[in-house]
């Protein structure tokens, strides 16, 4: 007879590949979002470009990086869709998520699933932010054929650029929840696992579904 799990047993929360997909994603959001802001926020950060080996080097690691974050979007998108349907728990998180954010000790609503609101927020305008941003990438990529229209030109440059600083503090917020805001978090997409306790008192409805006690 198996023993039954204490408050401290592992259990496993995000496969190898959940893990490895997750951390090329932050990778190419990374690579993107700071050799973007080197080129297109030169006046305060054009000191970056030098790190990335000069202006067109940097060119290319911003269109590579870009393309490889929204590739690897693709499998998450897949793997995580149902887990990530929006329910009337998740409006109620949203509500008080100023609470939430600045309380690391709030714990979340009794049937709060696998992932909460502010996950499931930050992960639909990550999927259709990544989808804009490749699409007014690929459009300012091709800015100077003679078949695209300037008028589509400027609304992408302009989109582009608003869309990115609102995902790059999308971003900051998104690790400060994973380390200070929910202990645990972060390192749950390092080893994989959790504890019984963190899934009991953070994720209870996940608890739940797993038949623990």
């Amino acid at each position: 007879m198996e023993n039954p799990p204490t408050p401290k047993t592992e259990i496993l929360r995000h496969t190898l590949s959940v893990r490895v997909i997750h951390w090329l994603i932050a990778i190419g959001f990374i690579l993107a979002m700071a050799t973007g802001l080197a080129l297109y926020w030169s006046s305060i950060l054009h000191w970056l470009v030098p790190y990335f080996g000069g202006e067109q080097s940097t060119i290319a690691i911003h269109f590579v990086a870009g393309l490889a974050l929204a590739v690897s979007a693709i499998p998450i998108f897949f793997l995580w869709r149902k887990r990530m349907r929006w329910t009337a728990t998740d409006t109620y998180f949203i509500r008080h998520l100023q609470d939430h954010a600045l309380r690391p000790d709030q714990l979340p609503p009794a049937d709060t699933g696998f992932f909460n609101g502010g996950q499931k927020l930050y992960f639909w305008a990550f999927i259709f932010s990544t989808a804009w941003l490749l699409v007014t990438g690929l459009v300012w990529w091709w800015r100077r054929e003679p078949w695209m229209p300037r008028e589509v030109y400027v609304v992408s440059r302009t989109s582009h650029r608003v869309v990115s600083v609102i995902m790059s503090g999308s971003l900051l917020i998104h690790i400060y929840k994973a380390t200070v805001g929910e202990p645990g978090t972060f390192a749950s997409m390092l080893k994989g696992t959790v504890t019984t306790n963190w899934a009991r008192l953070r994720r209870p409805g996940w608890f739940r579904d797993l038949g623990l006690k």
